[in-house]
């Protein structure tokens, strides 16, 4: 779990009904005094960790006629089918960017395909994808990533294999909803713009590391004489 934030499984009236019925059972019953005051800190502390929250956003690039952000390939093709994939990041800073997380699915990541036309569409927990260090309905930095699957399950495994295949957005700053609301809608990403992936370039095959080190290698066996 990121540091400073809470998951929570209800909307907050809940927390703030049970806060209440703490305080009248601490003035009916006061021989259980230390019981009901060590319940309500507990109770102000999830209500605390609420008010730090997660601000939600729609991982969609396609959301008319407020986003439209189709994402291509070095060659400028739409990218399509499960190859390709996608991933929303975001922080309260530009340069804390992190994956946005499921905070109903214990705070994990997701990661969608394309479907058609350089487009992804949001799945039915995208409601709950939310930015940890930004509170609900706050604004948030973000970044749309995708790459090509064929070159990592994650967006940090294609960068690190350094063969390209993998892009970033712009970055935006945007608002988002309240995943804690008694109706929550996840912010659309107004302000995301469409974007290309890198030139792949293929790994050196065997024969043609052996093709180039032969002559490299006889080269300083003569200088070596």
């Amino acid at each position: 779990m990121t540091s400073g934030s809470c998951v929570l499984l209800g909307p907050s009236n809940r927390f703030a009904a049970a806060l209440s019925h703490e305080r009248v059972q601490l003035s009916r019953h006061a021989p259980m005094k230390s019981n009901s005051i060590i319940r309500c800190a507990a109770l102000n502390l999830l209500l605390m960790c609420e008010a730090q929250g997660q601000a939600s956003f729609e991982l969609a690039n396609h959301n008319s006629p407020l986003v439209d952000a189709p994402v291509f390939d070095a060659q400028s093709v739409p990218l399509a089918g499960t190859n390709y994939l996608a991933e929303l990041w975001g922080a309260a800073t530009p340069d804390s960017l992190a994956p946005c997380v499921l905070i109903d699915r214990g705070n994990s990541r997701e990661i969608v395909p394309f479907l058609n036309a350089g487009y992804f569409i949001p799945t039915s927990s995208s409601v709950a994808l939310s930015v940890p260090t930004v509170p609900p309905g706050g604004q948030a930095w973000l970044q749309v990533r995708a790459w090509d699957a064929r070159l990592g399950a994650t967006y940090e495994d294609a960068f690190a294999r350094g063969l390209g295949g993998y892009g970033e957005s712009p970055l935006f700053y945007a608002q988002g909803g309240n995943p804690f609301g008694q109706f929550p809608i996840p912010g659309p990403l107004v302000g995301l713009q469409s974007f290309n992936l890198r030139q792949v370039v293929p790994e050196p095959s065997a024969p043609l590391l052996l093709l180039v080190g032969l002559p490299l290698l006889f080269i300083r066996r003569r200088r070596g004489k």
